[in-house]
């Protein structure tokens, strides 16, 4: 990722965290991406409580209002086959998560987000504890 160019996409909870450590590897949106690379996963104040305990998890526990980690975006389709394709969106297809194990606290927005590269500094995203291909 480069340092002067960092965007972020911010998601909202629990479609970040399933992103980061369920396998996501599709962002449904209604507008089409030409970029492709590297981007920061803000995850929005906004939870969407029913959805993250159809996925089992809390919804108290998700991270809000901060980047929690980078995807790769690889490629921008109308008929993805994954699993968490909705029809009628354009289907983002992700790669290569990488979480950080602490969020760093980030004002979300509509579309890209600059973000300033001295934000993360010093800061160390992993991958995920699974392998979900």
């Amino acid at each position: 990722m480069s340092l002067t160019e960092l965007r972020a996409l911010s998601v909202r909870q629990p479609w970040a965290h399933a992103i980061l450590h369920l396998g996501k590897d599709v962002e449904n949106r209604p507008w089409r991406t030409h970029y492709r690379g590297r981007i920061l996963i803000q995850a929005a104040l906004k939870i969407e409580r029913e959805e993250a305990l159809k996925l089992k998890l809390d919804p108290d526990e998700l991270p809000t209002g901060a980047i929690v980690g980078s995807i790769e975006i690889v490629d921008c389709i109308r008929n993805s086959k994954s699993k968490w394709a909705s029809c009628g969106q354009w289907h983002w297809i992700l790669k290569n998560p990488r979480y950080l194990a602490k969020p760093i606290p980030f004002k979300g927005a509509l579309g890209f987000i600059r973000v300033p590269p001295k934000l993360l500094e010093g800061k160390h995203f992993h991958a995920p504890y699974k392998d979900y291909k």
